[in-house]
């Protein structure tokens, strides 16, 4: 647990907002006010019962499905509403003006929230648009290899299925462990399909049926000594870990900003390496990174400064916190998983590969009975055809007693 005291220095609630407008908010008094009850937590239990009160969601849902959407917080909605009636206004001045302005700030606040250049920064409105113009406009030859495993979202997959047809290359898919032991276990499984033909990768982040997460700065090292493209599905990530795409070594990171990060639907954002820009050219930044420019055409600017105050709030916080406390409740989940019988575990258990997602496949009865009538019980699980399986998502609002009350309903239906 962390003292009052603790959260104060470590999170710096107070005075810590350096640009208000992008939050929607007049002054800093106004801003010091919405959020001085947080100072009111003595430890992190509090404190996260606090950001829970910041969510529309009722009382009595326990919402475990951020990996497919994530609720925003009011900040976030108000900063939205607020900047689409200022738009509405006095559209043309407002969109090239004002607002325009902080809107292009947002694309440096997401730059410095995943340590990126901003000319390395490209705002996109989810993760797949982003990989896609990937898809469009790498030069690949005929005959060369794509190497991704057989357990990627189908967003992620549609820019490669694209390169195979345009470009006729060779979709190569590998079967990952599930649930993988290590990290070693991972890297090896990656290196051995790696063939002479082998001309780009793509991987998640974090994987979208079993929470692991990808060890991607070793296979960065790998990829890059063999000359091959290694670019990211980072839909699962920004909002449930700390993201450092320079760290990582990554050609490419694509992500949503509407799923752990909280932020409005529909935004995203694309990274692509200084060294890696002149491979990949779509129309649609040809003009330039920018917000808006000739190419991208007229953005929507309330939902893009939306972004900025999901950042914002998520800085408030600290990630490293949110990963903890994500690794909390995840931990918890698992542990009570285990007792019961009927299904099994397919998020793994090693430190290293974990998230705040577990999935299990269940041995006797569907998943999709089950996916029912937990929602008939308010209780809001991602459903996974492929397995028989149901992902749980623990963000840093759900707290140990939802995590009770998921199990009581679950152990029955088993």
């Amino acid at each position: 647990m962390t003292s009052r005291r603790q959260f104060i220095r470590a999170a710096g609630l107070l005075g810590s907002i350096t640009s208000l407008p992008t939050l929607g908010f007049g002054s800093m008094t106004e801003e010091n006010s919405r959020y001085r009850h947080f100072l009111t937590a003595t430890n992190d239990d509090e404190l996260f019962k606090l950001v829970r009160k910041e969510l529309l969601i009722p009382e009595n849902r326990i919402y475990l499905n951020t990996g497919s959407l994530g609720p925003s917080p009011l900040i976030v909605i108000d900063t939205v509403n607020n900047r689409v009636r200022q738009l509405e206004m006095n559209p043309v001045s407002e969109n090239w003006g004002p607002l325009g302005n902080q809107m292009e700030l947002v694309r440096k606040k997401v730059a410095d929230f995943i340590n990126a250049d901003v000319e390395e920064t490209l705002l996109t409105r989810n993760t797949t648009e982003g990989l896609n113009l990937i898809g469009q406009s790498l030069n690949l030859a005929k005959g060369d290899e794509i190497l991704t495993t057989t357990d990627e979202h189908g967003g992620g997959e549609a820019g490669l299925e694209f390169l195979v047809q345009t470009k006729v290359a060779i979709l190569k898919k590998m079967d990952m462990p599930l649930p993988s032991r290590n990290s070693e276990e991972v890297i090896q499984t990656v290196t051995k399909n790696i063939t002479a033909k082998t001309k780009l990768i793509m991987l998640s982040h974090v994987n979208t049926s079993s929470g692991m997460l990808m060890p991607l700065a070793d296979i960065a090292r790998v990829t890059k000594s063999k000359g091959i493209f290694f670019i990211v599905d980072g839909a699962q990530a920004p909002g449930l870990i700390p993201v450092d795409v320079k760290a990582l070594g990554v050609d490419a990171y694509a992500a949503s900003g509407h799923k752990w990060m909280m932020g409005p639907k529909e935004t995203g954002f694309l990274y692509l390496n200084k060294r890696f820009q002149n491979k990949v050219q779509p129309v649609f930044s040809s003009s330039g990174f920018a917000t808006y420019s000739k190419s991208s055409g007229t953005r929507n600017v309330a939902t893009i400064i939306g972004l900025g105050a999901a950042i914002d709030w998520l800085n408030l916080i600290g990630m490293d916190r949110i990963q903890e406390r994500c690794l909390e409740i995840r931990n918890y989940c698992l542990s009570e998983l285990k007792k019961l019988p009927g299904l099994s575990i397919i998020s793994p258990e090693d430190p290293a590969l974990s998230t705040g997602i577990v999935s299990i496949t269940l041995e006797k009865v569907k998943n999709e009975d089950v996916y029912n009538k937990l929602k008939d019980r308010d209780i809001i699980v991602k459903l996974l055809t492929k397995h028989n399986a149901i992902r749980i998502s623990c963000h840093m609002f759900i707290s140990k007693p939802d995590i009770d009350s998921f199990i009581s309903v679950l152990k029955p239906l088993l």
